[in-house]
């Protein structure tokens, strides 16, 4: 997963400007930090968000990439498409270098038509070479593309289940260099991951049976 899940930077983006406005919006400002947590609520993000009048969390994108199970099985293979590509292209590069090398050595003692037939034999392996190299990235493009949809979306079922209670306004993600100032009272990344990997055991549970 060289680029992360890069669509996540742009709902970031959004959202953040959407907390700037709810903070400086908001009715009630709260200048001063409880000295106690409430008893009656375990939640320390939701103590935090009903004092500051702007209800949000926040998850942390690189833990998801890391701990997840299915980004963890995403990137070991794309890292096998990205080996199986390599491997290839460097086969047929290697016979192309081969056949160039021989045409180059022996073109002189050959007749005019053996010249065309190695020409035309070097045209068509080039040509066969951008077909194959353009048919794997592809495949490799349309993995990645597809396991990442999956990934946001199983994203977006836990936090519409997590805020079932409508407890905040909004959940972004966090990555590194986009956010400067964070308050871990409101990080959700370890029930998050915790949701994420029990849906997805039991979506794999339910494929096998």
């Amino acid at each position: 997963m060289k680029n992360g899940l890069v669509v996540m930077n742009i709902i970031l983006l959004l959202a953040v400007g959407v907390l700037f406005y709810l903070q400086f919006s908001s009715k009630k400002v709260h200048t001063t930090t409880p000295d106690k947590t409430d008893k009656n609520n375990p939640n320390p993000a939701d103590t935090v968000a009903s004092q500051s009048g702007c209800k949000i969390a926040y998850f942390e994108m690189d833990s998801v990439a890391a701990n997840f199970q299915k980004a963890k099985e995403m990137k070991i293979e794309l890292e096998k498409k990205e080996d199986k590509i390599n491997e290839e292209m460097g086969r047929l590069q290697n016979n192309y270098q081969q056949k160039f090398v021989y045409l180059q050595q022996h073109g002189s003692t050959m007749t005019g038509a053996q010249l065309e037939s190695a020409r035309t034999e070097l045209t068509q392996l080039e040509q066969s070479i951008k077909d194959t190299k353009a048919g794997l990235d592809q495949e490799y493009n349309n993995y990645y593309v597809q396991a990442q949809q999956e990934i946001l979306s199983m994203i977006r079922r836990f936090c519409s289940e997590y805020n079932k209670d409508r407890k905040y306004a909004i959940i972004v993600s966090n990555e590194p260099g986009l956010i400067f100032y964070k308050d871990s009272t409101l990080d959700i990344t370890n029930d998050l991951l915790k949701g994420l990997n029990e849906m997805y055991q039991k979506k794999k549970s339910g494929k096998k049976n």
